[in-house]
C-alpha cells in the first residue's frame, strides 16, 4: 500500500484542475492572491503603450489553460463565439498594430467592481472603460462578468463573458462608482 502523503498527491494530481493548473505559466503571486487582485492584473495585461506588444505571459498566467471568454456579438460581427485563451489572443493580436505612426497603445480601466464569494468560488461583475493609452477620449465602456476558482493556494479565471453599451444599451446606474 502507497504512503498516504503519496497517495493524495496522486489523487491530487490527476484532477482535471491540478493538471490545467500544472501547464499554465508561473504567475506573480500578487497578481493571483485575491479575486480583486486578479481583475486588476486582468486589466493591466490587456493595456500597452504604443510600440509594445500586450503582456500576453502573464495574461496565460491568470488562466486556467481551459478557460472560456465569449465577446459580445458586436465584436464578432453577430456571430456568437466562444474561444480559448489562445483563440483570443490571436483575435486581439489579428486587430492589432504595434509600432508605427498609427499605432496609440490601449487601455482597459477599471472603473467600478462588485464581486461577491463563497468558499473556493469569486464572480465579478466588472465595469470598465476602454481607451488609446493615455488618452481621455472614450472609446466605450462595457461589463466583463468574470468567474474565477480558488484552487492551490491562488485565484484563477476560468471564464469571461462581456457585452458593451453600443449593443445593450447604458450601463446602469448600479454598475457605476458610487452604485447601490
Amino acid at each position: 500500500m502507497l504512503p498516504t502523503r503519496i497517495a493524495a498527491l496522486m489523487v491530487a494530481l490527476s484532477s482535471p484542475v491540478a493538471v490545467q493548473a500544472q501547464n499554465a505559466p508561473r504567475a506573480n503571486p500578487a497578481d493571483v492572491a485575491s479575486p480583486e487582485a486578479l481583475v486588476r492584473a486582468l486589466y493591466e495585461t490587456v493595456t500597452r503603450k504604443p510600440g509594445e506588444p500586450f503582456d500576453w505571459q502573464r495574461d496565460r498566467s491568470l488562466f486556467l489553460p481551459t478557460a472560456r471568454l465569449i465577446p459580445n456579438t458586436e465584436q464578432t460581427d453577430g456571430s456568437f463565439r466562444v474561444l480559448s485563451l489562445d483563440e483570443f489572443i490571436a483575435w486581439v493580436d489579428e486587430h492589432t498594430t504595434v509600432g508605427g505612426p498609427e499605432d496609440k497603445g490601449f487601455q482597459e480601466e477599471e472603473i467600478a467592481t462588485r464581486i461577491e464569494r463563497f468558499g473556493d468560488i469569486a464572480h465579478a461583475f466588472s465595469t470598465y472603460q476602454k481607451h488609446f493609452y493615455g488618452s481621455g477620449e472614450i472609446l466605450g465602456r462595457s461589463i466583463n462578468s468574470i468567474q474565477m476558482v480558488r484552487h492551490d493556494g491562488r485565484w484563477w479565471v476560468t471564464q469571461i463573458v462581456w457585452d458593451e453599451e453600443t449593443g445593450a444599451g447604458p450601463l446602469p446606474a448600479r454598475y457605476l462608482p458610487g452604485g447601490g
